[in-house]
């Protein structure tokens, strides 16, 4: 007994110690959050409804960005104010529901749909359906939230996110306290091919009657995805990739566990890049860019599109030589780096200056240091990332400044030396 009471004595002292410090001993209090989805293809849009479950008024505001065009009929329980470019939402302390109407029928520009819904299929990602948001909370809430999407009689349903037994989609984003169902989506009448790829849980899905490839694109995962994930290691558990064709837009995009690619789009072009390992590039480095700092995106992203096909033997050493050789070329005509949107031979210029670093740094550590240190770095960091990133993280590595990283807006080389050629590495993933 005397030896029980010391120790509750013990534990009062170290919590009145810790309290003037700031130090909170309680578990994370967590509140539900559930959302609906109906999807309404003879109106090309879906009623989205957001329900909040708490105790003791833990969630107390939600500022959700507003896109007139996208985002209409805003209504709830508690306080809603809406504004030119916000939606302020105030729940009530035990919680509420709030409802809107968000358009699935997106146009970039002239080149086609990136979130469309038909008469028998709907492509679209949930960072469109649900806005992104700001919250304020009590310190240390958390969601619990799950997502339902209901379509019409005969569709079929796939998501980035596991579905429970409860038959709901359960969403769950460890770097944020409100998690929102974003990533790519797809609905109706689909064929979806399923397998283990290098660990990855992934899912192929397209409408019926597209002419979608799934088998040739597992495949191809199975020859490129290992060695992504040797560069990358912390690719995601889940990945799903839509595909259709016309009118959704040509050619690919990403977003978090998934992404979409036109079924016309070549698993491999005709120059010894790939759209599709493009894309997951983008999906494994999860970088985002300062101002100016596109370029570094866009160029890891496209050098490692040739670079792993390279290793694992999808292509040649020479057939990836020739591609290096090919974007040197354009890279030419790009007179500057820095942008905010990067394409073209700027993402040539800067795929050719990640091919010296590579060259650079396996040469100053006699083949103990690469590129893929840096962009590794720089994607477990998730910070954003810039050319002073880029200097301070291979300069780390190198143990001094690149002499490939200076002048890096000056004009282009005309004449790059093409990187040490190196034996690829053959790689198999199992299925």
């Amino acid at each position: 007994m005397h030896t029980l009471r010391l120790v509750q004595v013990l534990i009062a002292l170290l919590i009145l110690a810790l309290a003037p410090i700031g130090v909170s001993l309680a578990a994370p209090e967590f509140y539900q959050l559930d959302y609906r989805v109906r999807l309404r293809p003879e109106r090309a849009e879906a009623v989205v409804v957001i329900d909040v479950r708490q105790r003791r008024d833990l969630l107390r505001e939600v500022r959700f960005r507003r896109l007139p065009d996208w985002h209409r009929d805003f209504s709830g329980d508690g306080s809603v104010e809406v504004t030119d470019d916000a939606v302020i939402w105030r729940p009530p302390a035990s919680g509420g529901r709030l409802r809107l109407v968000a358009k699935l029928d997106h146009k970039r520009g002239q080149g086609g749909y990136d979130s469309l819904i038909t008469e028998r299929w709907a492509i679209f990602r949930g960072d469109d359906i649900v806005p992104p948001a700001a919250i304020r909370s009590v310190k240390g809430a958390r969601a619990q939230a799950r997502l339902q999407i209901d379509a019409p009689d005969g569709w079929s349903v796939v998501s980035p996110f596991p579905k429970g037994e409860d038959g709901w989609f359960q969403v769950d984003d460890p770097e944020r306290n409100f998690d929102r169902p974003v990533g790519w989506m797809a609905a109706g009448k689909l064929g979806v091919r399923r397998d283990t790829v290098a660990g990855v849980q992934v899912a192929i899905a397209a409408p019926t009657g597209q002419g979608v490839r799934r088998m040739d694109m597992l495949a191809f995962l199975n020859w490129n995805l290992p060695g992504l994930k040797q560069v990358f290691p912390d690719f995601p558990e889940r990945l799903l990739i839509l595909s259709a064709g016309d009118p959704m837009w040509r050619g690919g995009l990403s977003g978090p566990r998934s992404l979409f690619i036109h079924a016309d789009r070549p698993l491999i072009s005709a120059n010894g890049t790939s759209t599709l390992l493009h894309e997951l590039v983008h999906l494994a480095q999860g970088y985002r860019a300062d101002p100016g700092g596109d370029w570094i995106v866009e160029g890891v992203a496209e050098y490692y599109s040739i670079e792993i096909m390279r290793r694992s033997g999808t292509l040649s050493a020479e057939r990836a030589r020739r591609a290096l050789e090919s974007v040197s070329r354009w890279g030419e005509n790009a007179e500057r780096l820095e942008t905010d949107r990067s394409s073209g031979a700027v993402t040539a210029r800067a795929v050719r200056l990640l091919a010296d670093m590579d060259a650079e740094l396996r040469q100053r550590s006699d083949g103990k240091a690469s590129l893929d240190d840096v962009v590794r770095a720089l994607s477990e960091r998730h910070q954003r990332v810039s050319l002073r990133a880029l200097q301070q993280e291979s300069e780390r590595i190198a143990g001094a400044p690149l002499d490939s990283l200076k002048d890096v807006d000056g004009p282009a080389r005309k004449k790059p030396d093409a990187p040490a050629e190196r034996p690829a590495r053959v790689s198999r993933g199992s299925s």
